[in-house]
């Protein structure tokens, strides 16, 4: 079974005040989870009684604090009679569109491998703990910590184990000019649009979304989904990554020379209309 490292926070934070969303980002535990949907049947709405098309599938998992939001899960549409499913739904971005927040940010790098290249900086922002890890690393702790209570939310509904299941990350599609590296590797998805996520999951995955520092300014987004690399049929749903890259101030002393140029530049017209 894959183990990772992760710190118990005590519930006194919340006893403080403390909003879920901040009890989250106060603990050591990632950003996001993979698990495997344990629902067999959607309990209410349109399509009560029928089989959950997510159950014994994938799913990215937002920590929310004291529960998980599923990204990117199946669902049904059409009558219920005769429902089709798609492989996605409106909760599917991340930061999520209910939050109204803005794309997460690709500031300049520094050193190594990302020097002078725009690059997302893992923070204590909702969305911006860029850190993967299976439930499995929740389960076993105890009582009343932080791993436990996220393990057993929504019910216990992602409290299966993935054990070892062997599990990839797929990129459908990416903007122009963004790419995916880690700490090792500066383009994942150079020479296949899956990787294997089974060593990174033995601790935490942290993936480095990047562009140059000269892109264009907009919204970047990365597609994924999460593949059973040896059982297709427990693919996830398709979900989303929205970035933007921040512009590259100039340094001072560069203004200042280049200001100096164009002053100088002035001064000499000058000096030649003079002497007309």
């Amino acid at each position: 079974m894959k183990i990772a490292k992760s710190i118990s926070i005590s519930l006194l934070a919340l006893g403080l005040g403390m909003s879920a969303s901040a009890y989250a980002r106060t603990s050591e535990l990632a950003g996001y989870y993979i698990g495997i949907d344990g629902r067999a049947t959607i309990p209410s709405g349109t399509y009560a009684g029928l089989a959950d098309p997510n159950f014994a599938n994938l799913t990215l998992l937002f920590n929310h604090g004291i529960h998980y939001h599923g990204m990117g899960t199946y669902v049904y549409s059409g009558a219920a009679a005769s429902p089709t499913i798609n492989d996605t739904n409106a909760n599917n971005r991340l930061p999520e569109m209910s939050s109204l927040e803005a794309p997460l940010s690709l500031s300049l790098g520094s050193g190594g491998l990302y020097s002078g290249k725009l690059t997302s900086q893992n923070s204590s922002s909702e969305y911006g703990n860029l850190t993967f890890a299976l439930v499995d690393t929740l389960a076993g702790h105890e009582v009343g910590s932080a791993e436990e209570i996220l393990f057993n939310s929504s019910t216990n509904r992602w409290a299966t184990l993935l054990g070892n299941t062997s599990i990839g990350l797929q990129l459908i599609s990416a903007t122009p000019g963004l790419f995916i590296g880690d700490q090792h590797n500066i383009n994942l998805f150079a020479n296949s649009d899956t990787i294997n996520l089974d060593n990174a999951l033995e601790d935490v995955f942290a993936p480095i979304f990047w562009t140059a520092s000269n892109a264009s300014a907009g919204t970047y987004t990365a597609e994924f989904r999460l593949v059973g690399l040896n059982n297709a049929s427990i693919n996830s749903g398709r979900f989303y990554f929205d970035f933007t890259p921040v512009a590259v101030p100039v340094p001072a002393a560069a203004w200042l020379f280049a200001s100096g140029l164009f002053g100088l530049v002035g001064l000499k017209r000058k000096q030649n209309a003079m002497r007309a």
